[in-house]
């Protein structure tokens, strides 16, 4: 089955998205956001705990900050829905890739363990990649505090594509249907302490704006005045994937899920990612329907499109979305 990688899904029209983390039944939802807020983390709600996203990263990144380590480090994290594992640069890598990076230092914190069950790996990210160890430490998230947590130090990051990231690691927010790995957000954190066990994301309309990632529910702040919620079956055990029937240009509807059998997609929601991504041949004819132009000089003629999901949902995109 082909599956249709689309984060525009979500982030495109500054919306937020809320996920439902309980994994026998999990959620998606949909909120249309409007105005422009400010984000004030001392009017939090009970139970729930917010982290700046910072905007005006290039490709679109919204980079917030986590603590790790006792005393506590800092270091600017990727959110991505598409990974599930946390890593971060050790004062040990050497790479160009880490020379602007801020480095944990294993000596300064009290709580450092070296998981010596677990041999070192190298992971791989389509061109680039990284060799990490597996330690535990203290890690905080906004308010909440989670001990001993197991995550990746890498004492080897690639130039490409990492030198180009503005992002120390990456905090990954996936899902995986691996019972033995206990994963930071879904097993980790302990649960009477959030609201909800749910973690939401904010993006803003303009990219120089800032966003937020909420983690034990979602604030109403960012949620358009009467305005619905739509929520989506999630419908993989690997990824945070929603049912996608096609697309429309100008109303006209391009059943490009009719290949499968199942007569639906696998949409696959990723913020780590920029890029609506796709079957090359649905992609080559989504780009000569709208007909951008090189370098996009053709935007303000570009016609609307839409997603459609199951049950006739849908998210509109024009020419004033920021893509």
């Amino acid at each position: 089955m082909n599956i249709l990688f689309c984060l525009f899904v979500i982030t495109n029209l500054y919306n937020i998205i809320a996920v439902k983390a309980f994994k026998e039944n999990l959620r998606v939802s949909k909120y249309y956001a409007g105005g422009k807020h400010k984000l004030n983390l001392e009017n939090k709600y009970i139970g729930i705990s917010t982290i700046v996203l910072k905007g005006g990263y290039i490709n679109r990144q919204f980079i917030g900050e986590i603590n790790i380590g006792n005393p506590p480090q800092t270091f600017k994290v990727l959110f991505d829905t598409g990974y599930t594992n946390l890593w971060i640069p050790s004062k040990n890598c050497f790479t160009r890739a880490c020379y602007n990076k801020r480095k944990y230092d294993h000596k300064i914190s009290k709580n450092y363990k070296l998981v010596k069950k677990k041999d070192p790996v190298e992971i791989l990210f389509g061109t680039g990649e990284i060799h990490i160890a597996y330690v535990t430490d203290d890690i905080h998230l906004g308010d909440i505090k989670v001990k001993n947590q197991e995550f990746g130090l890498a004492s080897y990051i690639s130039d490409d594509p990492f030198s180009d990231m503005q992002f120390d690691g990456l905090f990954g927010l996936g899902i995986s249907d691996d019972k033995k790995k206990k994963q930071l957000i879904y097993d980790s954190i302990p649960k009477n302490i959030l609201e909800k066990n749910m973690f939401a994301i904010y993006y803003p309309k303009n990219v120089d704006d800032d966003g937020a990632i909420t983690f034990g529910g979602y604030d109403k702040k960012f949620i358009r005045e009467n305005s619905s919620i739509e929520w989506f079956d999630v419908t993989s055990s690997k990824y945070w994937a929603i049912q996608m029937k096609g697309l429309k240009i100008n109303d006209v509807f391009l059943d490009v899920c009719s290949k499968n059998h199942e007569g639906f997609c696998q949409a696959v929601i990723d913020t780590g990612t920029s890029s609506i991504a796709g079957p090359k041949e649905d992609l080559i004819l989504l780009s000569r329907l709208l007909n951008p132009g090189k370098f996009c000089q053709k935007r303000i003629l570009l016609k609307n499109f839409s997603f459609i999901f199951i049950d006739d949902k849908s998210i509109h995109i024009n020419i004033y979305t920021k893509m």
